[in-house]
């Protein structure tokens, strides 16, 4: 459009009918984004006030390998993974192919998001009670278990710890 505009005017300050000077026409300056401030996730603050991590049951029997985000609990690949709390399912899918099966579970406290899973029992928008069967453990390598993270309502991960 801007090559247009200038070839439009070159004819016709030509011509002798329109005069124009270039240096009139000036590109828009872009706007440089301001940086976001980082906010600390309300849980974090909580722990950092109280001193004491988060502390959520073991939602199967297994042995907690620590990750990034949370644990990979390795068990045996038989096994079934329950909610350790009552809650709703936000998701319940395989979209996230990194994840495998995943379903999320709003709890009211936090978001448990459980991945890596072979089956999954529950549907999206559907109620859990506490110890409700989600589904079965699936296998990442020739290893056998469940992802878990935790997350709070903006989806930053918390730091937690597993109770045995």
């Amino acid at each position: 459009m801007k090559a247009i505009l200038l070839l439009f005017t070159l004819f016709f300050s030509g011509c002798g009918l329109i005069h124009i000077e270039l240096r009139d026409i000036t590109p828009q300056q872009k706007k440089t984004p301001k940086p976001e401030e980082k906010r600390m996730p309300k849980r974090k603050e909580e722990e950092k006030e109280h001193g004491t991590p988060l502390s959520v049951k073991m939602p199967v029997r297994g042995t907690p390998i620590k990750t990034k985000r949370g644990y990979f609990i390795k068990t045996s690949c038989d096994e079934f993974f329950r909610s350790p709390e009552s809650g709703r399912v936000l998701y319940a899918g395989d979209d996230l192919k990194s994840y495998g099966w995943l379903v999320m579970i709003d709890t009211g406290q936090y978001i448990a998001v459980y991945g890596k899973a072979q089956k999954l029992f529950v549907r999206k928008g559907e109620r859990v009670r506490s110890w409700q069967v989600l589904g079965k453990v699936g296998k990442q390598g020739d290893v056998c278990g469940i992802m878990l993270e935790l997350r709070d309502k903006d989806g930053a991960p918390l730091s937690f710890e597993l109770e045995k």
